[in-house]
């Protein structure tokens, strides 16, 4: 007697996740050469890029929700 062997996949019960954009204000390192850039709720008191050292400035981004 030969057993039927079903296989339940794992990716039919999980939910799909949505990627909610919205719009957030950035702050993006002024000097063309960097790509440096953080969320407004995380920069730093000088307003300095992490990454090279200069100025940033406000800018707005379509992000994922947080």
């Amino acid at each position: 007697m030969e057993a039927d062997v079903i296989f339940y996949g794992k990716r039919n019960n999980e939910e799909k996740l949505e990627n909610i954009l919205v719009d957030t204000e950035v702050y993006s390192c002024s000097d063309d050469s960097c790509i440096g850039w953080m969320r407004k709720d995380f920069v730093t008191d000088d307003l300095n890029c992490p990454m090279c050292g200069h100025g940033m400035n406000l800018e707005t981004r379509e992000l994922p929700k947080m």
